[in-house]
Parts: C-alpha cells; sequence; structure tokens
C-alpha cells in the first residue's frame, strides 16, 4: 500500500514538475505567452516561354531554390513572418534581381507560379489559389505585346451552337467578357465554360474598345456568328487534363489600319 502510495506520489510530483517546466518556457519573464513559430509551406513553379531560363527564389532571407527551371516545382518549408512575406527572384546565371516584393499569404500552404509570358521581359508572380471553379469550367486570362494592336483592349468570349445537320445558328451565349486588358500586363481570370461538344460547338473570341465595348476598328473579320465570321478560340483541355488556369496570348496579324487575330496557349496549370 505504501510503495503504491509512493510510487503515485512520484508519479504526480514528475507530473507537476513537467508542467511547472514546460510553462516556464512558454511564458516571459512578465507573464506573457511567447507567440509559436509559424512556418509556410510553400511551393513555387516556373513557367517560361524561354525553356532555357532558370530562377533563383528566396523567401523571407531563406533560400527556397538557387535554379528553378522552366516547368519545374520546388517546395520547402519555410518560417513565416507577421504580415507580409519578403519574395526576391533572381535570375540564375546573371544574378540580377527580377522581382523584390512583399505578398500577403494567408494559412500555412501556399503555391505561387513565377510566369515569364515575353522571353525579353522581366517575370511576374502570381498566386495559384484554390479556387472553387464551377464544374465543367476552367479560369482564363491573357496576355500581349503585340504593337499592332492598342495600349489596352477589352476581349469577349462566345460560345455558338450550330445544327449539327443543317450547320445552321441555334444560339449564342457570351461566355466571359474582359472589360480591360493592358499590353503587357496579365488579365485578370475570369471563368469560362468549356463543356466541348465539337459536333455542334464553335467558341470565338473577339477583341473589342474598351470605351465602347464594340469590336475593334479596322478588325479584318468581326465577329458574325450567323455567316461563321470571326476569329475562333480553342478550349482544349491542357496536357495534364485536370489543370484549371490557361493563359493565352493575342496576336495582331498585319498592320494597324487592317489587322487579324490570332490566339494561342501559353500554359496551362
Amino acid at each position: 500500500m505504501n510503495r503504491k502510495f509512493i510510487s503515485f506520489k512520484t508519479f504526480f510530483t514528475a507530473t507537476f514538475l513537467i508542467c511547472a517546466i514546460t510553462l516556464f518556457y512558454s511564458c516571459k519573464k512578465d507573464g506573457e505567452l511567447v507567440k509559436a513559430t509559424e512556418v509556410l509551406n510553400l511551393s513555387i513553379t516556373s513557367f517560361s516561354t524561354n525553356t532555357s531560363a532558370a530562377f533563383e527564389v528566396v523567401v523571407n532571407d531563406d533560400l527556397v531554390e538557387d535554379s528553378l527551371y522552366n516547368g519545374q516545382t520546388s517546395t520547402k518549408m519555410i518560417v513565416k513572418t507577421e504580415g507580409m512575406q519578403h519574395i526576391v527572384i533572381k535570375d540564375h546565371f546573371t544574378n540580377a534581381t527580377l522581382i523584390d516584393t512583399t505578398i500577403a499569404i494567408a494559412g500555412k500552404i501556399a503555391s505561387l507560379t513565377l510566369l515569364q509570358l515575353n522571353a525579353d521581359s522581366d517575370p511576374i508572380l502570381v498566386g495559384q489559389t484554390e479556387e472553387n471553379v464551377p464544374e465543367n469550367h476552367k479560369l482564363q486570362s491573357f496576355f500581349y505585346t503585340s504593337d499592332i494592336l492598342p495600349d489596352s483592349i477589352g476581349l469577349q468570349i462566345y460560345g455558338c451552337y450550330y445544327d449539327p445537320n443543317t450547320f445552321e445558328l441555334v444560339k449564342t451565349d457570351t461566355l466571359a467578357r474582359f472589360e480591360k486588358i493592358r499590353k503587357g500586363e496579365l488579365s485578370a481570370f475570369l471563368p469560362v465554360k468549356d463543356s466541348i461538344d465539337p459536333a455542334t460547338t464553335v467558341y470565338f473570341f473577339q477583341p473589342v474598345d474598351v470605351t465602347t465595348q464594340q469590336p475593334l476598328a479596322n478588325l479584318a473579320a468581326p465577329f458574325d456568328p450567323a455567316i461563321f465570321s470571326g476569329y475562333q478560340f480553342s478550349l482544349v483541355p491542357g496536357i495534364g487534363g485536370t489543370e484549371k488556369h490557361y493563359i493565352n496570348n493575342i496576336v495582331g496579324l498585319g498592320t494597324p489600319e487592317f489587322f487579324d487575330v490570332a490566339s494561342d496557349r501559353l500554359i496551362s496549370y
């Protein structure tokens, strides 16, 4: 009985001491709790039109990757600072600083994408968030540098449904309206319905004036689905088939006085 009592007393004493020590190291001298270090699981992916490009990535003075090549993803646990996170991107070969910025990152897991959409320009950072993308939709964005086009344009995407037997137009849906896309800047991502039935559906896109939202002047083939006039737009899925973010370029073909346009997929992720 005494042995059991002594054992219990010893256990109680040891437990008390452990709790006391833990509490001591969890508090400052003035009694305030010490804030625990917060860590961030950060992934960063590089996509560049320059296939030989490589970047050094430093976050909060912690090296994430010294040579992030096109199509690669690097993941690392880093210490998260209070408030904004400091990100520096350098050219791996020249050590030139390309991006030096602070961004807000909520939560303990984050994914960033480093985009170099023009091989002659600096890359940009975009957040790859877990948006609740509606079923049968994708998030579409645009980028252009063509000097044939104005400094900013609007853009509309249409889905045109035709009778499979007569190919007469049944109806037209406006799938997305990009109010203003600035030359050399990545546009916002907008959801676009992409349930493709190639037997009955044809997708078109049309650049428009940002003020009037009417087709750009001097456009060679303004959109007219009844006569199948306009510029077709591809909504074919990416290589993996599960990508949700799609970035297309816009190219002007001709002269500012009279031109066609085309759009190709730059990146999907």
